[in-house]
């Protein structure tokens, strides 16, 4: 059931992106590089402040998962999100009108002041759909925290192609719009599916025991906005909304990678925190020795042989005005995989409730993200524009990942065998020896890099398979990751539950 869950969580988080990905390519070489920088603006400037309604949300996965009683965790749960919503709205909102009218400092066009408007409206609507997502998560039920935003983000795509196919004018003001009818169209679906959870009454001492954890996870969020959205509007300052739509580009195809991280995360969390409230470090230590197994054997290769074949295949989606999107692109799969690798050992803090070692765990990620932007982006610096905003998500998530690590192993039992390091050396040393057949290949054939697919995959897999790094087990596993029949069944018996 557990693989079920991940690939409802992954699945639909998948092809949403991989729509996504088509939809996007249609709009940056339709629209260009300046529409996807604005866009890129104006979700990074509503969301710097989002950690606001983020203060919550773990706590809840937190205490509901440890088996506190449902409907008392969804009263106090609603009414201190609903009020982070309002904070939240204000706060944006002040901070936009400041910045116009006390500050007078000007926004880049009036078209970008306008979509920072409907960006705020947009995300307050969509916060009723993750407070829902949170409440879901917190049950395990992926299928209904999933399934509301997938046909939501698949309408939204088709809108935005026929969006860039038949206007002309605003065309990121028209996309943002579109947005934000579909987030007031679906309130009344995701009320529907949260009728079966009854809000009980606020209960005060429970309500403190939100409040102990948020205190932290304020901390956290805050930080983690911080890094996560600031860098994209430091690098418009530097330079251009045009430069970031390099970027912008660069991660919408990148990004399908990130997604299983944030998958691994929704559904470690609560079963991390069952296991180890239990006691059970064998499961935790199987678990993720079964999960990197996977992604080593089957995401890696993907990621080194995209690093090989990046640039003519980005070309061939974006067009040649792209080119400055092929080096963040290949950066940034890397920085991905890292994610994907450590979010486990980060689960294993959270699933502790050692919230205050995730605090110390950001801030010290924080100092090294405000030394590294400086030194990729700033213009006296390295100034490397979308580049030096790839090469910082690298600094960001090794730096991370270590530090994971290192406190997931001393806060509790964590083992880590030495065969998944090993798969890595050998698929990094045949990455090698692929890269320098490529030079040989483009001197001679024009579609090399599609050559490259099987010349890669092939042999590696029979020195994986010839050195019993790689099993039938292996294979078995996978298929059964994507058996179509048992994960809708899992999906039909939730949703009409």
């Amino acid at each position: 059931m557990l693989k079920q869950k991940f690939i409802v969580q992954y699945g639909t988080m998948a092809i949403t992106q991989i729509v996504g990905m088509v939809a996007g390519i249609i709009v940056a070489r339709l629209a260009g590089p300046g529409v996807m920088g604005m866009v890129a603006y104006g979700t990074s400037y509503v969301s710097l402040l989002g950690f606001i309604n983020g203060i919550f949300g773990s706590a809840h996965i937190k205490l509901v998962s440890e088996g506190r009683e449902h409907s008392e965790c969804m009263g106090v749960f609603t009414r201190l999100q609903g009020i982070c919503a309002l904070i939240y709205f204000i706060a944006v909102l002040a901070l936009f009108l400041v910045r116009k009218y006390l500050l007078h400092y000007p926004f880049e066009s009036k078209e970008l002041e306008l979509i920072i408007i409907i960006a705020l409206l947009t995300h307050t609507f969509e916060l009723y759909g993750q407070y829902a997502n949170v409440v879901f998560t917190a049950n395990l039920q992926q299928a209904k925290a999933n399934l509301p935003q997938f046909f939501k983000t698949i309408i939204f795509h088709i809108g935005r192609i026929l969006i860039v196919i038949f206007c002309v004018k605003n065309l990121a003001l028209k996309l943002y719009s579109w947005n934000l009818i579909l987030a007031i169209l679906f309130i009344p679906i995701i009320h529907r599916l949260l009728k079966g959870y009854p809000i009980g009454k606020y209960n005060h001492n429970l309500a403190k025991e939100y409040v102990r954890y948020g205190k932290f996870i304020f901390a956290m969020v805050i930080i983690g906005s911080i890094t996560q959205y600031s860098d994209k509007l430091m690098l418009a300052h530097f330079t251009n909304t045009t430069q970031l739509g390099y970027y912008s580009a660069a991660h919408s195809i990148g990004g399908l990678i990130l997604l299983m991280a944030n998958s691994v995360g929704l559904i470690f969390f609560p079963l991390f925190s069952g296991y180890i409230s239990n006691g059970d470090w064998d499961s935790v230590n199987n678990k993720i020795y079964q999960y990197h197994e996977f992604i080593i054997l089957f995401l890696f290769p993907l990621i080194c042989l995209l690093s090989i074949i990046g640039g003519p295949v980005m070309l061939l989606i974006l067009g040649t005005k792209y080119r400055p999107s092929i080096i963040p692109f290949q950066i940034l799969i890397f920085a991905s995989y890292l994610s994907v690798l450590g979010m486990p050992y980060g689960n294993i803090i959270s699933g502790m409730g050692k919230f205050n070692y995730d605090v110390f765990i950001n801030l010290i990620c924080l100092v090294v993200f405000i030394i590294s932007i400086f030194v990729f982006i700033a213009p006296m610096m390295l100034n490397l524009g979308a580049v030096g905003l790839a090469a910082n998500q690298v600094v960001m998530n090794f730096t991370k990942n270590g530090l994971y690590l290192h406190f997931a192993k001393k806060l509790g039992q964590v083992h880590i065998k030495s065969n998944n390091n090993i798969r890595h050396i050998i698929i990094i040393g045949w990455t090698i020896l692929a890269f320098l057949i490529s030079f040989y290949l483009k001197k001679f054939i024009e579609i090399w890099w599609l050559l490259m697919i099987p010349i890669y995959f092939i042999p590696l897999y029979l020195i994986l398979n010839i050195t019993g790094f790689m099993k039938k087990e292996h294979w078995k596993l996978l298929l059964d990751t994507l058996n179509v029949k048992k994960t809708l069944k899992y999906a039909f018996n939730e949703i009409k539950k």
